[in-house]
This record gives structure tokens, C-alpha cells and sequence, in this order.
């Protein structure tokens, strides 16, 4: 068996170098998905940490992180890129001058995602209950919250330079809201942003991963454990507010 070079799937499943390649004879084979890439465990000690993010053992599920080029546990992927983006987004405010910076997040639903014939997890939920709703400034409603105040210098070509980098360097360069931040915080334009409130929510993100991976149980090509059977069934409404004051 040739070595693993490259990690190219959506998802890599993690397996003995035997069901590595018997389980593509196995007569259900046919049903896992193409982003679903399958590895021995011998190939993904091949690679470090700067590609794969996660202590990997038999039967481990990684998935493509959304903002940075590595892999890492899909049981972390709701954890990692909540605060992802809420530090970069915090970053990127900070090199555009801001004197205030206050983060609420949470999620606002629980659901249970339902298998589909074809295997896909074809958003036909079935609500298993509300956990909580962010509130403004109530901090025992939120997962995480964070306030954070600085001097608030002035700002410069080159410290705008270093947030547009900051942006691209974790994926965010092309998020609707970070434009706004940049556009409207340009050093070159006048009646520039001095305050701002979003609310956006990261349920994209997380749930197209959760969706490809949940392919794996349609297949019952590979016994999953029950950490990951619930997390695989699992969809959240994602939500994050910022508030900004430059």
C-alpha cells in the first residue's frame, strides 16, 4: 500500500492500515461520500501539527477547520471556531483603533438532525429543545463573554495594513462584516465607523462539516463511538455579538 501524501477530504476518518483499503470491497462502500477521505493510522502520524491539530488515535473523525488551513477533531470544531473568530474579529478591531470591544455568544437552539434516504442530513430536524438565548449584557446567558477596553490610538495606514493582513491570515478577509470594519475604518476616507453592533451567527460553519461527517453513519461502514453518534446529531443555531466603540 502506497503511502498517504496529501489530506484532501472534507473529513478524514482515521482506521487500521487493514480497513484502510478492505472496507472499500465492503458492500455499503458505495454510500460514503466523496469528501469523506479515509487514512490509516500509520499515514496520519506522516503529518504535523501545523496540518493536523488534534491528538489522533483509531477511529478519530478530523475535519477541514472553515478559517485556517489545518484539521482538527470534529468534536472540538464548535469550541475552535467560536473562538477563532471572536479573537480574531477582536484582533482585527484592535489594529483598526478600537476603544471598546464587548463579545456575547451562545446558541440559541438545540436540534436533532434526521437521516435522510440518500443518507444526507437533509435539515428535516426534529427540535429536542431550546438551551439558551444570548441576552444583551447578561453574562449568565452566554457560553462566553469578554469585554475589553483600550486606549485607543490613532489610527494609521500601517496599522490598518496589519488588520487587512489579519484578516486574510485566518480566513475572515471575506466575511460581509469584516469588510464593513475595513471599509468604513479606512484611514483614506473620512466619516469613518465609530461604533458598531453585530450579530451574526457561525451555524454555517459548523453545521456543513457536521452534515459531511454524518454521511459515516448512514454508511455503517465503521462502528462510531457515542461521543461522536451525538455529536454528529447534533445542530446548533450559533450566535455571536459584538459591540464595538472606536
Amino acid at each position: 500500500m502506497e503511502d498517504v501524501k496529501e489530506l484532501s477530504g472534507d473529513i478524514i476518518y482515521v482506521t487500521t492500515p487493514e480497513r484502510a483499503i478492505n472496507y472499500k470491497w465492503e458492500k455499503n462502500s458505495n454510500k460514503l461520500s466523496h469528501e469523506i477521505q479515509v487514512v490509516s493510522i500509520d499515514d496520519i502520524k506522516n503529518f504535523g501539527r501545523d496540518v493536523i491539530d488534534a491528538v489522533v488515535r483509531l477511529d478519530t473523525i478530523l475535519t477541514k477547520h472553515p478559517f485556517k488551513d489545518k484539521y482538527i477533531g470534529i468534536d472540538k470544531l464548535e469550541e475552535e471556531i467560536t473562538n477563532d473568530k471572536l479573537l480574531t474579529l477582536g484582533k482585527i478591531a484592535f489594529h483598526l483603533g478600537v476603544r471598546e470591544y464587548e463579545t456575547l455568544y451562545g446558541f440559541e437552539d438545540t436540534q436533532e438532525a434526521k437521516m435522510g434516504a440518500d443518507g444526507q442530513a437533509n435539515y428535516k430536524f426534529a427540535e429536542i429543545g431550546t438551551k439558551f438565548n444570548i441576552q444583551e449584557k447578561d453574562v449568565k446567558t452566554g457560553k462566553y463573554w469578554s469585554q475589553n477596553t483600550f486606549e485607543g490610538n490613532v489610527l494609521t495606514e500601517d496599522s490598518y495594513a496589519i488588520a487587512v493582513e489579519r484578516a486574510k491570515e485566518f480566513g475572515l478577509y471575506y466575511d460581509d462584516d469584516v469588510q464593513f470594519l475595513l471599509e468604513t475604518r479606512n484611514p483614506r476616507y473620512g466619516n469613518r465607523l465609530t461604533s458598531r453592533r453585530i450579530k451574526c451567527e457561525l451555524t454555517r460553519e459548523l453545521n456543513r462539516s457536521l452534515d459531511i461527517a454524518f454521511n459515516l453513519k448512514f454508511a455503517s461502514i465503521f462502528s462510531l463511538n457515542a461521543n461522536y453518534n451525538q455529536v454528529l446529531i447534533q445542530r446548533k443555531k450559533i450566535v455571536i455579538e459584538t459591540n464595538f466603540i472606536f
